[in-house]
């Protein structure tokens, strides 16, 4: 009978000193942060064209322009159309602001009444919207449309430019600033405008300037013009 043999090798787990881990241990993760989202607000009214509704019914047309959280209100001269603020509205800065320029229903000169019930109505459309924020800027018959918001509770600043405000005493505490060329004859309302409100407050008269309002923007003293109507509305908005 033959007997086989069977040689048993017995491989040792020390080797070099080393001994097998009894648990295999799995390298930590470091998680990545979550990457932070930004989010622009949906604006509070789209750009583009804007219909008003006066209080006899009659409608009137505006342009809205930016998508900010301060309403921007320019108030025209009796004369020129909303194109008239062409120079602004290149230039504001549509990230901060919303604007709205427009047309007087009818285009009289000195028909004050009609120019403040437009700005009440354009006040007051905004507000519905959400705006709690509001600037106004008139020339000439739009310092009364300005003037006669301007105790509202969402107004932070007013410009009245080269005209009389006949929309009412401007005792207000929030910013206002006076602008007009110092040859223009309607630079003495504006004077006499400034001396009546309440502080804060400031005046600028243009040397040697006889043009009027908004026509400014076209006349030597322009780029400066401009300039100032947006340091008070960056500073203020």
């Amino acid at each position: 009978m033959k007997i086989r043999l069977f040689t048993i090798v017995i491989i040792p787990l020390f080797l070099s000193g080393c001994i097998w881990p009894s648990t295999f241990s799995h390298p930590t993760a470091t998680p990545l942060p979550n990457p932070t989202a930004t989010v622009t607000p949906a604006p509070l009214v789209l750009e583009g064209m804007i219909t008003f509704k006066r209080y006899d019914e009659r409608e009137f047309y505006g342009q809205v322009y930016g998508h900010g959280p301060t309403a921007i209100i320019l108030a025209n001269m009796a004369y020129g159309g909303q194109e008239q603020w062409a120079p602004l509205v290149t230039a504001f800065d549509r990230d901060r602001f919303t604007l709205v320029t427009f047309n007087y229903f009818q285009i009289l000169q000195g028909d004050y009444a009609s120019a403040e019930q437009e700005a009440q109505v354009i006040l007051e459309t905004l507000k519905g919207f959400g705006f709690k924020r509001t600037i106004c800027i008139g020339a000439s018959m739009g310092t009364s449309a300005c003037g006669v918001i301007a105790h509202d509770t969402s107004m932070v600043g007013i410009v009245l430019i080269a005209g009389q405000n006949f929309g009412g005493t401007l005792d207000v505490v929030y910013p206002k600033l006076f602008i007009a060329g110092k040859l223009d004859p309607n630079s003495s309302f504006t004077a006499t405008d400034y001396k009546r409100a309440d502080d804060p407050k400031s005046l600028i008269l243009y040397p040697d300037v006889a043009v009027h309002g908004t026509s400014m923007f076209g006349a030597s003293v322009g780029d400066q013009f401009l300039k100032d109507l947006l340091d008070f509305i960056d500073k203020n908005g």
